[in-house]
Order: C-alpha cells, then sequence, then structure tokens
C-alpha cells in the first residue's frame, strides 16, 4: 500500500488498514488505497464522508459524478505514465492518482 500522506499530516481516522491524513499546509486530506480496485470507491466515499462529517451511505452514489469502475481501471492499472484524474464530488475537490486519493474539503 502506498502511504500519500504527508510528513506533517496527522491522522484523522482510521479505515481497516488505509489511513486518511491532514495536510496542515495544504488543507487537503490524503488517503491510500490497495491495489484492489473496489478499494478505491470505498476510499474516496470514506474520505469524503469523514471530512465533511456524514455517513458515507447519506452520501450521493459516486456514480451519479463519475463512472467508478473506469476510474478504478485508470488508477490500479499498470501504466508508464501516471494518471490523475480530479472531480467535484459532494462538494468537495477530489484528486485520485495511482498514489491514493487526495480531497479539498468543501468552502465554509
Amino acid at each position: 500500500m502506498t502511504d500519500t500522506t504527508h510528513p506533517d499530516s496527522t491522522t484523522s481516522r482510521l479505515f481497516g488498514d488505509d489511513r486518511v491524513g491532514h495536510d496542515p499546509t495544504t488543507g487537503t486530506f490524503h488517503a491510500a488505497f490497495s491495489a484492489e480496485p473496489n478499494t478505491v470507491v470505498v476510499t474516496i466515499v470514506d474520505t469524503v464522508a469523514t471530512i465533511t462529517n456524514r455517513d458515507p451511505t447519506r452520501l450521493s452514489p459516486l456514480f451519479e459524478t463519475i463512472d467508478p469502475e473506469a476510474l478504478a481501471e485508470l488508477v490500479t492499472s499498470s501504466r508508464q505514465t501516471p494518471i490523475e484524474v480530479a472531480f467535484s464530488y459532494e462538494d468537495c475537490q477530489v484528486t485520485v492518482s495511482s498514489h491514493g486519493v487526495v480531497v479539498e474539503p468543501p468552502d465554509e
């Protein structure tokens, strides 16, 4: 598992073996996922739920925003060129790459 938290990050919450860390310098949250495609979606939803202080089952389905299967395939497949996908979900800016998930919380 790749840890995408920054050295100055603090752990906000644990999800099984995946950590969600906060980078106070950028105000973003970082989470890693395993190479299994289904963990990409779970990591995105759990991270957004954590930083918006909502139950993951109360969030809108991710497939209403982006094709989760295509996203997982893009970021978990081995590629020579790194890929990064950014989109808005539940008023958060989400960036997903093979290195993990970065979520910028909504403006308050």
